[in-house]
């Protein structure tokens, strides 16, 4: 009896040892992913710091504002938010290695919430820039990694998972009309304004 007692202690032990070395390898997976994610796109981002100009019962007013954006070609295009981005009268973006350029709005679609700038470049310099990925291959459960300045802070990144590939709300949560520019855009886009910030 008190082999077969050491015996299921000794199995139990050794299984308790394989659970965490394979904890092990797959937060170094985890973490060989992340510096692969985070090496390709850091040098892309950017901080984006808008003026805009509000015109309301006679009177101008000037508003600042921050978000983030990401280069997407060598010319220094830029997406970014439509709520960033797409009423803005100045922009200057903040660059991975600090430096700071002016750049100019180049097209917005306040439905979609996305924004194109360009980034002025005085020495017609080629831009560090990262690459679309193909959305229809991502999978629940696929961890995914936020990359951005949120509230202005520098660069940050934080790492989630896939919950979820459609978003189907309930009646109750879509009866609240969800306004941009005056169209009526619906629960979703207030789900993802809400989310934004992340």
């Amino acid at each position: 009896m008190l082999n077969a007692s050491r015996f299921t202690q000794t199995i139990l032990l050794l299984a308790v040892l394989v659970v965490l070395r394979s904890a092990a390898a797959c937060a170094d997976d985890a973490k060989h992913e992340m510096t692969r994610a985070v090496d390709s796109v850091r040098p892309a981002l950017v901080r984006i710091l808008v003026v805009s100009v509000q015109h309301e019962q006679g009177r101008e007013t000037k508003s600042e504002s921050a978000g983030s954006g990401v280069i997407i070609s060598p010319e220094g295009y830029v997406v970014t938010n439509h709520h960033v981005a797409g009423e803005a009268e100045q922009i200057v973006c903040t660059l991975a290695d600090k430096r700071e350029l002016e750049a100019k709005l180049i097209g917005t679609d306040p439905l979609a919430d996305i924004s194109v700038i360009k980034l002025v470049s005085p020495n017609g310099e080629s831009f560090p820039f990262a690459e679309f990925g193909d959305s229809s291959k991502v999978e629940v459960g696929d961890r995914v990694f936020a990359m951005g300045s949120p509230y202005a802070i520098s660069q940050s990144v934080t790492m989630g998972i896939v919950s979820n590939l459609e978003m189907t709300l309930p009646p109750e949560f879509s009866s609240e009309a969800f306004t941009i520019e005056g169209e009526d855009v619906g629960s979703i886009v207030r789900w993802i304004g809400h989310d934004a910030l992340i």
